[in-house]
């Protein structure tokens, strides 16, 4: 302290005692809140929200979270009108690293948490669970020009009609909207009714929409053409990969077109050689969630896409010998990572496993019940019936995929042509679900009606039932209405469906 001036010395002499106690404020501070947060966690770990008791991994993902979320009733619209609050909707699913991450930054955090709990009633959905809910917030967010991902975070007034719909990536965007909308509805409800009804206006021009046959051409040339290229050269940012793209590639391939199959074989070496594949569970981290900034994917591995994947390699090898190596390895991580199926499994004398006869019956009593279901669920459950039929010949599968289709061409049909994604209306509280004929507009799968198209001809084939050839090929002059030229990619399950049914 020798280089200090005098000056200098006394004023710090003199304001030091002042600086010890307001440090010793601030630290007590600190610690004061230190210890509120962790006595509120110890409070939600003894008193976990309404999602404690749902079977859902998701939705119990999030019980300890300050977010008082209530799972998909319908009590939730009648506590906002009894409160007058609005109704916020939180989809996610558990594979998703984006929903793990906004549940730990954002309803895990006391300021977020505080504000919805006092202006909204909360409800949280997983996606995988219900697949017709989540496509409808999806459409919504679509509208609002929000990214096609997880976690999706919509808000309903009290009497059910939509208003916003955003994909938040961060907690200060989500904390944006919430502000934003808590204000507009106390000080300017008028406001928020006009947004509803654009919002409604919006949705019914886009979705609800008539079929209209026509015949397209070219589609298979303009699907080539608009794929981006794999980068030649290793770049910062890995490439994506959709898996309905991968899908139509095999079918044009099969076909014997030699660039489809250059391209297929290249995508399928890149999905091995990049940052989706764990080499050490062999698995494949979920496609549909990206890749982080540090070139690490987000998301957990995803059942359904592991199964298309193994699928892909399995038939491209006969192609390409090479990727047979690829197929075995994800055949194993399968093995390690899915239960085995109950009952007891049956060994004929040629070595061949089958499922007891028991579950055939089964599923044929069901089918007269399946009214409840969503009709892309009834088209791929027909698809795998009749691919069980095809490796072992089994009539019980076959005339369950034909009482499937049957239950479709009956409950489905849009009278202007197509099919519907769900027979009736779904009613849950004042958050009504309407049926809405899906194009060939692809998502997370193909669109409705091309699966509904490959599952008929796939049966016809296999049965040699030629009305069923008729349907689908009339079902695909309706969908080529629907086709854009000037996003061939976005209508991959439509050229797909093409490849497999033109000769």
């Amino acid at each position: 302290m020798s280089w200090l001036t005098p000056e200098y010395r006394a004023t710090a002499e003199r304001y030091a005692p002042r600086f010890g106690a307001l440090s010793g404020v601030c630290l007590l501070m600190v610690l004061l809140a230190w210890l509120g947060i962790m006595l509120r966690g110890l409070e939600r770990a003894q008193h976990p929200n309404a999602l404690q008791n749902c079977p859902e991994t998701y939705l119990r993902s999030g019980q300890y979270q300050l977010v008082n979320w209530l799972p998909c009733s319908e009590d939730a619209f009648r506590r906002a009108q009894k409160r007058d609050r609005l109704v916020l909707i939180e989809l996610g699913a558990y594979w998703s690293g984006r929903c793990q991450r906004l549940g730990s930054e954002a309803f895990s955090d006391s300021g977020v948490a505080d504000l919805i709990n006092r202006e909204f009633v909360a409800v949280k959905i997983d996606a995988d669970a219900m697949p017709k809910r989540a496509r409808y917030l999806r459409q919504l967010a679509q509208l609002m020009g929000a990214p096609d991902r997880y976690p999706i975070v919509a808000w309903f007034t009290p009497d059910g009609k939509p208003i916003r719909a955003v994909a938040p990536d961060t907690r200060a965007e989500l904390m944006r909207h919430l502000e934003e909308l808590s204000q507009m509805y106390r000080t300017r409800p008028a406001q928020v009714q006009q947004m509803a009804e654009q919002l409604g206006k919006a949705w019914d021009a886009r979705w609800a929409r008539s079929a209209r046959a026509a015949t397209v051409s070219g589609a298979t040339e303009a699907f080539l053409t608009a794929l981006p290229p794999l980068p030649t050269e290793p770049t910062d940012t890995p490439p994506q990969f959709h898996l309905a793209h991968l899908e139509t590639l095999l079918a044009l391939a099969e076909r014997g077109d030699i660039t489809a199959q250059e391209t297929l074989f290249a995508r399928l070496r890149a999905l091995r050689d990049s940052p989706y594949w764990d080499a050490e569970r062999k698995t494949v981290s979920a496609l549909r969630d990206g890749i982080d900034p540090e070139g690490e994917p987000t998301g957990g591995a995803r059942l359904i896409e592991h199964a298309r994947l193994l699928s892909l390699y399995s038939r491209a090898a006969r192609l390409d010998p090479e990727l047979g190596s690829v197929a075995h390895e994800l055949a194993d991580g399968l093995r390690k990572t899915t239960p085995r199926p109950s009952g007891r499994w049956i060994r004929r004398r040629t070595g061949r496993v089958r499922p007891p006869r028991a579950c055939w019956r089964r599923c044929a009593r069901c089918a007269p019940c399946a009214a409840t279901c969503t009709m892309p669920d009834l088209a791929l459950v027909a698809r795998a019936a009749v691919r069980v039929h095809r490796l072992q010949p089994n009539p019980r599968a076959l005339q369950l995929a034909e009482q499937l289709l049957q239950r479709v061409w009956r409950d489905y049909a849009d009278p202007t042509g197509g099919f519907y994604d769900a027979s009736q209306s779904k009613q849950w509280g004042n958050f009504k679900v309407v049926p809405v004929r899906v194009g060939s507009d692809d998502a997370d799968l193909p669109a409705d009606n091309a699966l509904l198209a490959l599952a008929m001809y796939e049966y016809a084939q296999a049965s040699g039932d030629t009305r069923w050839r008729e349907r689908a090929l009339q079902l695909l002059q309706i969908l080529g209405g629907d086709y854009d030229p000037a996003q061939p990619l976005a209508y991959a399950g439509y050229t797909q469906a093409l490849a497999r049914t033109q000769p």
